[in-house]
C-alpha cells in the first residue's frame, strides 16, 4: 500500500472505535488530499460497546491494541499517538457569540483566534464550529487581517465526562496517547462534504451499529450536530427476538439478507 517515499512523510494515525468494529487508518496529508498508507479493520469479539458507549474497557482496549499492531506491521513503524472521534449519543449543544476589542487596531494573529475560541468555550462551556467576524463583518479566516474588534459565532458541544474518560482509558491501555479528539459527525462531514459544498443546505447522516449521527450545513458553515443511540443493532435485536437466535447469529442473518434470498 505504501513505498519508501510515503514513509518519509509525517504520519497520522486515526482510529474509529465503533460499536461493531474498530477501524484504524494511517496516512499523511498533501496540499489537497489525504494519502492512506495502511488500514486495518477488526470486529469486537463481544458486545463490549453498546450504542457507541464503551462498556468493557479491557476488551475494547484489546481490540485497539490488535489493530495498532497490525498497522505497525504494515508500515514498519511504531505508532505512539492516535486521533479519535467520540460518539456523542447524549450531546448537548448550544450556540453563542463572543467578541474581543483590541486597545487599538491590530493585525489578527493565530494566537488571537485561539484566545477568541477559548473565550467562546468559556462562555458557553465547550466546542467547535465557528463563524468569525472582523469589525462585525463575517469572514471565513480572519488571521493576518487588521481589526479593531474580532468575534465569532460558535457551536458549543457538551459530552459527558464518562464517555471521554472511557475512550481515553481504552486507548491508553492499548499503549497509545490521544493526540486529538473530535466528534464523529465532525470527522465524517470533513471527509464527505468539502467546504465549497457547505453553502448548500445539506444534512449528512451516518447510521452505524450503535448510534446515528447527523450534521447540517448552511451558508458555508456547519450549523448543527446531533446523535441518537438508535442504529443497526436495533434491526439485529429484532431478529434475535423473532427467530430466537443469539446476537452473532442474528447479525449474520442481517448481513446475509442484503445479498441472499434464503439463509440457512
Amino acid at each position: 500500500m505504501s513505498d519508501g517515499k510515503d514513509m518519509e512523510q509525517p504520519l497520522v494515525f486515526g482510529l474509529d472505535i465503533g460499536t461493531r468494529n474498530v477501524v484504524g487508518t494511517v496516512g499523511y496529508r498533501t496540499e489537497d488530499q489525504f494519502i492512506v498508507t495502511a488500514q486495518y479493520i477488526m470486529q469486537h469479539d463481544t458486545r463490549a460497546m453498546l450504542d457507541g458507549q464503551i462498556h468493557d474497557i479491557g476488551r475494547v482496549s484489546g481490540t485497539i491494541r490488535k489493530v495498532k499492531e497490525q498497522l505497525e506491521k504494515q508500515i514498519g513503524k511504531t505508532l505512539p499517538e492516535v486521533c479519535i472521534a467520540a460518539a456523542g449519543r447524549v450531546l448537548k449543544t448550544v450556540t453563542t457569540s463572543i467578541s474581543y476589542d483590541y486597545p487599538e487596531e491590530s493585525v489578527v494573529t493565530g494566537e488571537d483566534i485561539h484566545t477568541l475560541d477559548l473565550l467562546g468555550i468559556e462562555k458557553a462551556q465547550s466546542l467547535l464550529k465557528e463563524k468569525y467576524f472582523l469589525n462585525d463583518d463575517p469572514l471565513s479566516n480572519i488571521e493576518s487581517h487588521k481589526a479593531d474588534r474580532i468575534g465569532e459565532d460558535i457551536i458549543v458541544t457538551f459530552l459527558p465526562e464518562d464517555v471521554v474518560d472511557g475512550l481515553y482509558a481504552a486507548v491508553n491501555q492499548a499503549g497509545l496517547e490521544v493526540a486529538n479528539l473530535t466528534l464523529e459527525p465532525i470527522a465524517a462531514i470533513n471527509v464527505a462534504i468539502p467546504e465549497s459544498y457547505r453553502l448548500l443546505n445539506i444534512a449528512l447522516v451516518d447510521i452505524g451499529a450503535g448510534s446515528s449521527d447527523i450534521s447540517i450545513t448552511k451558508d458555508g458553515s456547519i450549523i448543527a450536530y446531533g446523535m441518537i443511540p438508535l442504529a443497526g443493532d436495533e434491526l439485529t435485536e429484532l431478529i434475535v427476538l423473532n427467530y430466537l437466535v443469539e446476537f452473532k447469529t442474528a447479525e449474520y442473518i442481517k448481513l446475509q439478507s442484503t445479498t441472499e434470498e434464503e439463509i440457512t
